[in-house]
């Protein structure tokens, strides 16, 4: 019997000023850029110039450790909506605590249909056994591909790629093969990012989170006539083939 190749999947813990912040279950590749990327997405600090050391080995350490100023370990604003929520609040209450995105960046929809196109054919163990997921951060020529077991995990590797190399969030687009979720949207509210697009579709408090804080969500991407759920005013279509979600 021919052997199956499958994803790696390990437990990695982060330290943050020797504090244990979380152990993220991974796949152990591009950790110094997930590291940095969780931190950003999250909220637990608001720019690369708050990170000043990660120190990680993507072969065999399972830990990776940093050193950071202005970390707020409080950050994850939609953790606590969410527990406030189902505390008997109500998330929709909480949603004037976020940010709103005002960047006018744009895309047209063929543009987005070739990225996704990139990203399949640059995902090499997608292709070979699947079991994994990729996202891709676009903007304005930098284009990155990467690859994790997990989406949200996928999602800050990308970020934490960029951002080490000083790419301007809001001038970004982030496409996945994962489902938009709230963890999603809210990442991207947090590095300003005005476009996250999926092969999948979004929840509902998803895009409740991203008509409120002005990111355009994309579902569907890969479809004849995908759909766009809010902010539609970002994407340029010549060809009438964007099916707008009311």
């Amino acid at each position: 019997m021919k052997a199956c190749t499958l994803s790696e999947e390990v437990p990695v813990t982060i330290y943050v000023n020797g504090q244990n912040l979380t152990t993220l279950m991974c796949t152990p590749e591009k950790l110094k850029e997930l590291a940095a990327g969780h931190l950003l997405n999250s909220g637990f600090v608001k720019s690369m110039d708050d990170i000043h050391l990660i120190r990680a080995c993507d072969s065999d350490e399972r830990e990776i450790h940093i050193q950071a100023a202005g970390v707020d370990l409080d950050g994850n604003r939609l953790k606590q909506m969410v527990t406030s929520g189902c505390g008997g609040g109500h998330v929709s209450d909480q949603l004037k605590e976020l940010p709103v995105i005002a960047s006018t960046h744009h895309v047209n929809a063929d543009e987005v249909r070739l990225c996704f196109k990139r990203m399949i054919r640059e995902s090499i163990k997608y292709q070979e056994h699947g079991g994994i997921h990729a996202s891709a951060l676009v903007s304005n020529g930098f284009f990155i591909t990467l690859e994790d077991v997990a989406r949200h995990n996928s999602h800050d590797k990308v970020t934490g790629y960029a951002a080490i190399r000083g790419i301007d969030f809001t001038k970004s687009m982030i496409i996945t093969t994962g489902r938009i979720s709230a963890d999603m949207v809210y990442k991207a509210v947090n590095t300003q990012v005005p476009i996250i697009c999926s092969l999948s579709m979004p929840t509902t408090l998803a895009v409740e989170i991203a008509e409120h804080c002005g990111i355009t969500v994309i579902g569907r991407a890969m479809r004849p006539a995908f759909q766009v759920f809010t902010h539609p005013e970002r994407i340029h279509d010549k060809g009438g083939i964007v099916c707008l979600v009311d």
